[in-house]
């Protein structure tokens, strides 16, 4: 694997995929946006459609995709080097320690693993998420949203994945973007 590869982990509305896009411009890379190719994927792991829509809450779809998230991390790294990968927030989660494992591997040989936060404050990056989350969709959270951001936010395993932590708040994408490039081991 390519040391130029970049990930960008972390909660939803952390900033991932508006980052990406400026980091892919001012680095001249290509941007793979996970949640836009993890369904191809899934559906080549044996991935059911018809098995999700039957289950009844959104933590029990999530435990789901969970088998799913870590091929499809595994594939995306290893089939897109030399790129920039904004993860789904999801895909750097995992409470099963075996996951977590084989997803460190997985990434072991990137030396770009972003998380993006808004604040040292796991609760005021909720709070700021939620804000966020709730302007670009137009409503508000649902409460199993925020529990599963809450997850993202407090857990360890994104914390674990990263090597470098990077804090968004009252900072512009460009901003963000730069501060990364300034970080990058190349």
């Amino acid at each position: 694997m390519s040391g130029k590869t970049v990930i960008l982990i972390g909660p939803m509305s952390a900033g991932k995929s508006t980052v990406a896009r400026e980091l892919g411009k001012l680095t001249k890379m290509n941007r793979v946006p996970m949640d836009r190719v993890r369904w191809y994927y899934y559906l080549k792991d044996g991935f059911s459609i018809e098995k999700e829509e039957s289950i009844g809450s959104f933590t029990e779809v999530m435990a789901y995709w969970k088998p799913f998230e870590v091929k499809a991390v595994k594939r995306v790294v290893k089939d897109f080097p030399n790129t920039i990968i904004d993860f789904g927030a999801g895909h750097s989660h995992y409470t099963d320690e075996d996951q977590l494992k084989q997803v460190k591997e997985a990434l072991a040989s990137v030396k770009n693993v972003i998380l993006l936060l808004p604040s040292q404050s796991k609760e005021e990056s909720l709070k700021i998420c939620s804000e966020r989350f709730s302007k670009m969709v137009g409503r508000e959270m649902a409460q199993t949203e925020i529990d599963a951001n809450r997850a993202f936010i407090y857990d360890k395993s994104n914390e674990e994945l990263a090597t470098q932590v990077v804090f968004t708040k009252d900072k512009s994408p460009e901003e963000i973007a730069r501060e990364i490039y300034e970080l990058l081991d190349n």
